[in-house]
């Protein structure tokens, strides 16, 4: 049943590659949402399997078609790419005032986008917002579910940066600008596939790279890789090999100087809070 009370109008966009498994439920999911104005745009990255037809079943969902590739691009700026296709289609849309990017194989709950939306219309200043994925505990918006207000992501330019971290840029970007981001950790979605467990060896690279290019603090780098070494050390290897590359392109200084200025209050406050038990 579509719900009339929604007040912002919301763009979705997946990207998908061989996701003929998957995407039916997820656009099954999609359509069943509690709202009525929701333009929904598959980037099908060059797909080998029936992808393309299983998004055709489907009524009134824009497919965009890119060559293919011949290659993977999770956890690359690559994936980037394949987004922005997507994004391109807003340009000229002024009218939606949400954006959200979700993956092939992730399965929303009926009241996953009016939940997030009433929220972020509650609290004007929160930029960027997502549900919990079942069996994770993230405390920021993932990359996949997050949903993003508009006018914040036109001020930098409707589209993600072709660098390791894009998706961790956003979420800093927006604090930079002043902005909140949430997660709402009651609304639960699931994925067809867990997230770690489809992690390949260049996305444990990437995911070092990103460190790097993004400008975390050296100490929580190795501390985050010395964590994956603890479940995963050809993970943690391949992070550190990612970290350590020197083909990386930086982002701007000003916010990697932001990022580190966020850190170090984090340290400070987890020392101090440590010292007064």
């Amino acid at each position: 049943m579509f719900m009339n009370n929604v007040k912002g109008k919301i763009a979705t966009i997946i990207p998908a590659r061989n996701e003929e498994k998957f995407i039916g439920e997820t656009l099954e999911a999609l359509l069943n949402q509690d709202i009525d104005e929701n333009y929904i745009i598959v980037v099908n990255d060059g797909s080998e399997d029936n992808t393309k037809e299983v998004v055709n079943s489907f009524p009134n969902i824009e497919l965009i078609n890119i060559e293919n590739r011949g290659f993977d691009a999770q956890g690359t700026p690559i994936l980037a790419r394949v987004i922005n296709q997507g994004l391109e289609k807003l340009v000229r849309k002024s009218s939606y005032n949400y954006i959200m990017i979700l993956g092939s194989d992730h399965i929303l709950p009926s009241n996953y986008i009016k939940t997030i939306i009433d929220h972020m219309d509650h609290n004007r200043d929160i930029a960027i917002c997502s549900g919990q994925i079942k069996g994770e505990k993230s405390k920021v918006p993932r990359g996949s579910g997050r949903i993003v207000k508009s006018d914040f992501w036109r001020t930098i330019g409707l589209q993600y940066p072709l660098k390791f971290g894009f998706e961790t840029y956003l979420l800093i970007k927006a604090q930079q600008l002043g902005y909140r981001i949430d997660v709402l950790n009651d609304l639960i979605s699931v994925t067809n596939r867990p997230t770690r467990k489809s992690y390949k060896k260049e996305t444990y690279i990437s995911y070092g790279k990103s460190l790097k290019a993004l400008g975390y603090i050296q100490f929580y780098s190795v501390g985050r890789i010395g964590l994956i070494s603890l479940k995963n050390p050809k993970g943690a290897f391949y992070m550190l090999q990612g970290y350590t590359s020197s083909n990386i392109e930086l982002y701007e200084d000003d916010f990697r100087n932001f990022l580190r200025y966020i850190q170090y209050g984090r340290l400070k406050q987890y020392i101090k809070s440590f010292l007064l038990r």
